[in-house]
């Protein structure tokens, strides 16, 4: 569970330009806090502690990192749709993945990750199914219509015996 960030934080008073560049040194170029303190003093002139930075990378620089990975917007906007592509799905269990493994681990984020993962099986075994039971109705829909066809021809004292059977072998395809 995440804390409240202090009214006084020195990082939260960056500016966005500067929040996004001490994410991509945390996320993308993977230095360590040490290094990024000292980054911070250097190139912002803001002193700042290890904890500070590990807070800022929980709250800022994680979802920042996901965010920014190419598409993400249309998969989210997708997944809330129902809409699952194997690389939507793929991109989740990475997102979990880098969720739990982190310094700090979010999870949250990656049970509501995973929650989706599991639900696009969920959606994918419940639409096989529907295909299936379609195809089911289909086909009792068919063999009803013999039947019907069936019964007329049964129910026609016109017809010889021969003539039933010829459009019984007609009906059923014999």
């Amino acid at each position: 569970m995440s804390r409240k960030p202090r009214s006084d934080s020195k990082l939260d008073a960056l500016s966005e330009e500067q929040h996004v560049t001490l994410a991509e040194w945390l996320t993308i170029e993977n230095v360590s806090y040490a290094d990024a303190k000292a980054r911070v003093l250097d190139q912002f002139g803001v002193s700042t502690s290890v904890a500070a930075l590990q807070s800022f990378f929980s709250r800022f620089a994680a979802p920042w990192k996901y965010a920014r990975a190419a598409g993400e917007a249309d998969s989210f906007a997708d997944l809330m749709e129902g809409k699952f592509d194997a690389a939507t799905i793929k991109k989740a269990k990475q997102l979990a993945f880098d969720a739990m493994s982190g310094p700090r681990p979010d999870l949250k984020a990656a049970k509501a990750l995973l929650k989706i993962v599991g639900d696009s099986a969920k959606l994918s075994l419940a639409q096989e199914k529907l295909s299936l039971d379609a195809r089911k109705v289909k086909i009792l829909e068919a063999k009803a219509a013999q039947a019907d066809a069936a019964k007329a021809v049964t129910s026609d004292e016109s017809l010889t015996p021969e003539q039933q059977l010829l459009r019984y072998r007609q009906i059923f395809g014999g």
